[in-house]
C-alpha cells in the first residue's frame, strides 16, 4: 500500500526524521505511538503529500486518501448532511448517488435524525462523527487519523473506537492513526509501531491479534509491552 524509505526531514539543526523507514502491504490498521515531538505527525503529512521530506522515496499505491485532524474542522454553514457530501462532488457523482451514500452513513455514524442539524447545535463528539463520517464517504483506501479522540472525554472515546471498527466494516480501507493512548491503539490495531527519539526511530513494530481485543487479559498484556517500548531492554523480556 505505501513505503516510506531512507526518509529525512529535517527543520534548520532540528533533525525530525532520519534514515525512516516504514512499510506496509495490504490493508491493515497501524497506529503511531510515541511521545509527542517525535514526528507522528510528521509522518502522517509526508504519506498525505502535506510536505516532502528533504530526501528519500515516498511510494503509495492509494488512489483515494483522506485525513481527520484533531479538530472536526466542519463547515459552520452547512447542516451534517450538506457537510458529509463535500467531498463526494470532487469525485463527480450525481446528486442521487451522493444522497444514497450519505444516507446509508448515518446511521453508521449514530446520526439519524440529525441530517439536517448545524455543527454549532451538535455536541464535540457529534461534530467528530461527523468528520470522520466525510473521511469515509469517499469510500478512501488510505485513511490518515491524527489524535481524533484526543480532547473527547473518557465514554465518548471509547464510543467513538467503536465507531471506527464499525465503520471499518461498511468500508475496508488501509489506516495510519497517531495515539498517545495506549488501550486504544491496543483496542483498534492490527499493528502498533512505537517511536521515540530525535530524530524518529522505531523501537517497537508489534502485530496483534484484533479477534483478541475484548479479551481483558490480552488488553493488559499488550498494554504492558507498549509500556516498555520505550525502554528496549524491556520490552524484549516481555515480547
Amino acid at each position: 500500500m505505501f513505503a516510506l524509505r531512507d526518509i529525512k526531514l529535517q527543520y534548520g539543526d532540528l533533525k525530525v526524521l532520519e534514515h525512516f523507514n516504514l512499510d506496509c502491504e495490504g490493508q491493515q490498521f497501524i497506529c503511531l505511538f510515541g511521545p509527542s515531538g517525535t514526528g507522528k505527525t510528521s509522518i502522517l503529512n509526508i504519506l498525505a503529500g502535506i510536505i516532502m521530506p528533504c530526501s528519500g522515496q515516498v511510494t503509495s499505491e492509494s488512489r483515494r486518501l483522506a485525513y481527520v485532524f484533531q479538530e472536526p474542522r466542519l463547515l459552520p454553514w452547512l447542516t451534517v448532511v450538506e457537510n458529509l457530501q463535500i467531498g463526494l462532488y470532487s469525485l463527480g457523482l450525481p446528486a442521487r448517488e451522493r444522497r444514497q451514500r450519505v444516507e446509508s452513513l448515518l446511521p453508521v455514524l449514530g446520526l439519524d435524525g440529525f441530517g439536517g442539524y448545524y455543527p454549532e447545535q451538535l455536541s464535540g463528539g457529534m461534530r467528530q462523527r461527523v468528520s470522520i463520517g466525510r473521511a469515509y464517504a469517499i469510500e478512501p483506501d488510505l485513511l490518515l487519523l491524527d489524535e481524533p479522540f484526543s480532547g473527547l472525554d473518557e465514554q465518548i472515546k471509547r464510543d467513538m473506537q467503536e465507531l471506527l471498527l464499525s465503520l471499518g466494516q461498511w468500508h475496508a480501507c488501509t489506516t495510519v492513526m497517531v495515539t498517545h493512548d495506549l488501550g486504544e491503539a491496543v483496542r483498534l490495531s492490527d499493528r502498533i509501531v512505537v517511536l521515540r527519539g530525535r530524530p524518529c526511530q522505531i523501537v517497537t513494530d508489534l502485530y496483534l491479534e484484533p479477534g483478541e481485543r475484548y479479551r481483558a487479559s490480552y488488553v493488559q498484556h499488550m498494554e504492558k509491552i507498549l509500556s516498555a517500548a520505550l525502554n528496549p531492554l524491556e520490552a524484549e523480556a516481555l515480547i
